[in-house]
């Protein structure tokens, strides 16, 4: 019975998200490992030695895993305006954002979010959109009674970022 208070929660937390006025539409990719024997022994090995943590990894390609959408969900602090005065930069390296899947765990195109996938904040419609990246590093429990209801704390990554898409990325430069 108590399980029931969580839940009405998610559910609630879910709307919330989707229909918020503030919330961005999302793209999440998930890293994957392309090379062809990913574990040997039970360990990831690179040339045969151990491999501390996927960002060792040589061959990784990222893989769209769904679309979303990415309500922050920061006490407001002040921070630096951009330059055309219409968003603000944060205040803060590390950011907390509630995430939903646009269709639900179990439906086709629905998704689990996990860490260390990377979330696209879409900041406009349309293909031409610059897309901010963040990577999730942990994940919060909002409510201490299961089925929890996840916070996502997000670091910027802004080495994904796609601001024009019709540039060349750095190693098509070349």
């Amino acid at each position: 019975m108590l399980n029931n208070v969580p839940s009405g929660i998610n559910a609630m937390a879910r709307n919330v998200i989707i229909r918020h006025p503030n919330a961005y539409n999302c793209e999440v990719y998930r890293r994957q490992i392309g090379r062809p024997d990913p574990e040997a022994g039970g360990a990831p090995t690179l040339g045969g030695m151990m491999v501390l943590n996927p960002e060792d990894e040589d061959d990784i390609r990222w893989e769209m895993v769904g679309l979303g959408f990415a309500l922050p969900a920061e006490q407001f602090q002040p921070s630096q305006m951009m330059d055309r005065r219409d968003a603000n930069n944060g205040y803060a390296d590390e950011l907390r954002f509630l995430v939903e899947p646009e269709e639900m765990i179990g439906e086709p195109g629905g998704f689990e979010v996990k860490n260390r996938d990377v979330i696209y904040l879409l900041l406009g419609e349309g293909e031409q959109a610059p897309k901010i990246a963040y990577e999730i590093v942990a994940v919060e429990a909002v409510v201490n009674v299961p089925p929890f209801v996840p916070r996502y704390v997000v670091n910027r990554r802004d080495d994904l970022d796609i601001i024009d898409p019709d540039e060349p990325e750095d190693d098509e430069i070349a």
